[in-house]
């Protein structure tokens, strides 16, 4: 599509790793963007929002074991579920991103709207565990992760794999 209403890049880890890498996805991301009304990202899809050359200069979050990674973009990392900045807006992870969503469809359709959304899906966390504690996060764990995510995602591009993996 060359002039869609709304880019929404979603994220992951390895695909979304080598994603960083293919110059065709990342140039249609950014002529996308150029005319889209909103360009959205869920978890890491902000990277390729960062790749794409969308985050400089602005708030942005993405999954908290990649945060640090947007400064690689210019971005300016913010621990938040998600943040708007202008015509972009990027989610932290895959709950976050239903925050958003939901945030999203209150600009377009109304809040009436918006809540009906929330019942229709039946978003009304209640996390098992309850909230979490970000002081035991399980750091190392997810550096591991990011760090394989990114040595297989970016094989091919070792280069941008060790400027990523150093904000790791």
């Amino acid at each position: 599509m060359p002039a869609p209403y709304a880019l929404v890049v979603p994220g992951g880890l390895a695909g979304t790793m080598r994603a960083l890498a293919d110059q065709r996805l990342v140039d249609y991301v950014r002529s996308a963007a150029a005319t889209a009304e909103v360009t959205a990202s869920v978890c890491t899809g902000s990277l390729i929002l960062g790749a794409a050359g969308l985050l400089k200069d602005r708030e942005a979050t993405t999954h908290w074991s990649f945060l640090e990674t947007l400064r690689e973009f210019g971005a300016l990392p913010v621990r938040r579920r998600w943040v708007a900045d202008g015509a972009v807006l990027t989610a932290a992870g895959v709950a976050a991103g239903i925050d958003m969503a939901l945030h999203l469809a209150a600009r377009f359709a109304g809040e009436d709207a918006a809540r009906v959304l929330q019942f229709a899906i039946e978003y009304d966390p209640e996390p098992p565990f309850g909230g979490l504690d970000w002081s035991a996060a399980p750091r190392e764990l997810f550096h591991g992760l990011g760090r394989s995510a990114l040595a297989e995602g970016l094989a091919d591009e070792p280069a941008l794999r060790a400027r990523l993996t150093a904000r790791l």
